[in-house]
């Protein structure tokens, strides 16, 4: 079953706009299970979705980092009166964390949608053309940036500069030396990006033409109605609880 792209951009819209609004961590939970079971009937590959359990290390940070500006709860490790661990900040981590999860499977939806297709039917939804275009754009220059990136990398590298080795006082300078020319690489593909667009006539009409259509079936108004539904649903009955 194919669905349309709108299909899809309205279901991860509601699963973030539910991580968004909601603080409560049961409540997160449930809707992180929600976004997997959406996933797996989207055919989406779990496997990168899983692969976010290597932070764990990051999510435990940020549980600690919590507990530095929440004062509430039992406090469960202190040093002197600095509470560095407390039951209200593990909670309120928790819920970041899921909140955290929930916006990556709403981004893996999105990602598995065709790009052309993606844009052509954030067109057709009345989003400014300019809007749409610097997604476009950004997203076509996410590969390029991390390759100019890796580039630098393996020069510094070459020069027998090991970056795990580099003194406390020597990162500022290693690291100005990495994004300089990064920052430098991004300003020149924008400059050449923004003369290409004038010789081609950006923005000349006021509309423009798509050599592909999309359109949706019944089945796509069926689940967008049916994920409406639920949606409201799951509001009415969080806030009856």
């Amino acid at each position: 079953m194919k669905l349309d792209v709108r299909t899809k951009l309205v279901i991860a819209a509601i699963l973030s706009t539910l991580a968004i609004i909601y603080q409560n961590a049961v409540v997160l939970g449930v809707v992180l299970i929600i976004t997997i079971v959406a996933l797996a009937l989207l055919k989406v590959s779990l496997q990168s979705f899983f692969d976010f359990r290597k932070l764990i290390y990051l999510y435990l940070v940020l549980i600690v980092i919590q507990s530095l500006f929440i004062r509430g709860g039992e406090p469960l490790i202190t040093i002197g009166e600095l509470h560095l661990l407390t039951t209200e900040s593990i909670i309120y981590g928790i819920a970041i964390i899921l909140r955290f999860l929930i916006l990556i499977g709403s981004g893996l939806i999105l990602l598995s949608c065709n790009l052309s297709e993606m844009l052509l039917a954030m067109d057709r939804m009345h989003i400014p053309y300019e809007i749409v275009f610097m997604i476009q754009i950004g997203i076509r220059f996410i590969p390029v940036l991390i390759n100019e990136l890796s580039n630098i990398f393996d020069t510094i590298q070459l020069r027998g500069v090991d970056l795990r080795k580099v003194y406390k006082r020597k990162v500022i300078r290693v690291y100005i030396s990495i994004f300089t020319p990064l920052i430098y690489s991004i300003w020149q593909k924008a400059e050449q990006l923004s003369i290409l667009l004038e010789l081609r006539g950006f923005r000349r009409y006021p509309t423009r033409t798509y050599y592909r259509t999309i359109s949706m079936g019944v089945i796509d108004y069926i689940i967008i109605g049916l994920s409406l539904s639920l949606a409201v649903i799951f509001v009415v009955v969080i806030s009856m609880l």
